[in-house]
């Protein structure tokens, strides 16, 4: 069996890498969502914050309701 740079067999480096992977996206995930929150809590407009986020306004929404 042959193994990658860090000494794993393949399959378990590549459930590593893809777990790494999903790490990041959710962190990702979690800071755009407070950025959004505190967009909200200035007073922004929902279309507009969907428009510059590229996200749903009905996300927009669905973040202004939790925080209510």
């Amino acid at each position: 069996m042959h193994l990658n740079k860090e000494g794993l067999p393949p399959t378990l480096a590549g459930v590593l890498e893809l777990e790494r992977q999903e790490g990041i996206e959710q962190g990702i995930e979690q800071g755009i969502e407070q950025i959004i929150r505190g967009l909200i809590e200035t007073g922004a407009d929902d279309e507009w914050i969907a428009e510059v986020s590229k996200l749903p306004v009905t996300k927009i929404k669905a973040i202004r309701k939790e925080l209510k």
